[in-house]
């Protein structure tokens, strides 16, 4: 019996050795889950483009909510579009304005001077001053892809780095639409929600767009051109 002792002591340590190297296991891993659990996670955003037979055609002057996930406004827009019906592709303009920055500083959150800076556009060539700035969401589709979405940004004040013009890419996008043939331009319709790398400029960290398109048989605005328009040049408002 007194053999046997040392050899039972040995496999009670290494049983209890084994217990709790599994109970600090348990621990460690329960520790690891409340600190993942703690960490937000970051949200999960899949492109997508796609028909939806269900979509709601709208008209071509709607608004687009501009939100950070927290705070949330709409501003007024007006939609063109521009087909190539030989290659199957389409150009698709959403035309938008707030403020410039300097204006914004001024207004309070209730204020419709927020948004409805587009609506000054129906005026180009009468009124005598355009002030704001104004921003081209365009999205180009090819067939079933999504070839480029950008917004041209200008403003009647330099405020983009001492500059009147600027232009930002997008790749995180999920849209909508009515039907890949684009050979009949105003029968194309959708919704998207794009998400920006930088602020859309309404408000702090305004980087989530969402909307809806209808299109029209209307000018397209090119980059070049939405760079060089001289939106007060008298009797040339229009971008020609």
């Amino acid at each position: 019996m007194k053999n046997k002792l040392p050899i039972y002591l040995m496999i009670f340590i290494f049983i209890s050795g084994c217990q709790n190297k599994e109970k600090r296991k348990k621990e460690i891993d329960q520790r690891i889950k409340i600190i993942q659990n703690s960490v937000p996670k970051k949200e999960r955003f899949k492109n997508s483009f796609q028909i939806d037979t269900s979509l709601t055609e709208k008209i071509a002057w709607d608004f687009i909510t501009v939100s950070n996930s927290k705070k949330i406004d709409s501003i007024a827009s007006v939609c063109n579009c521009d087909k190539d019906k030989k290659n199957n592709s389409l150009k698709i303009q959403l035309l938008t304005g707030i403020p410039t920055k300097e204006t914004l500083d001024t207004l309070s959150e209730n204020s419709n001077q927020r948004w409805n800076t587009v609506l000054q556009t129906r005026d180009l060539g009468y009124i005598e001053r355009l002030n704001g700035q104004f921003k081209f969401l365009t999205i180009v589709l090819k067939d079933s892809l999504v070839k480029k979405i950008n917004i041209y940004s200008k403003s009647t004040d330099k405020e983009y780095n001492g500059t009147d013009f600027k232009s930002v890419s997008i790749d995180k996008y999920k849209i909508k639409i009515s039907k890949f043939d684009y050979s009949i331009a105003s029968d194309i319709y959708g919704e998207f929600e794009l998400r920006l790398k930088n602020e859309f400029g309404l408000f702090e960290n305004d980087t989530i767009l969402k909307g809806s398109f209808k299109c029209n048989n209307w000018i397209i605005w090119d980059k070049e051109k939405i760079k060089n328009w001289k939106i007060n040049a008298k009797r040339q408002n229009y971008i020609e």
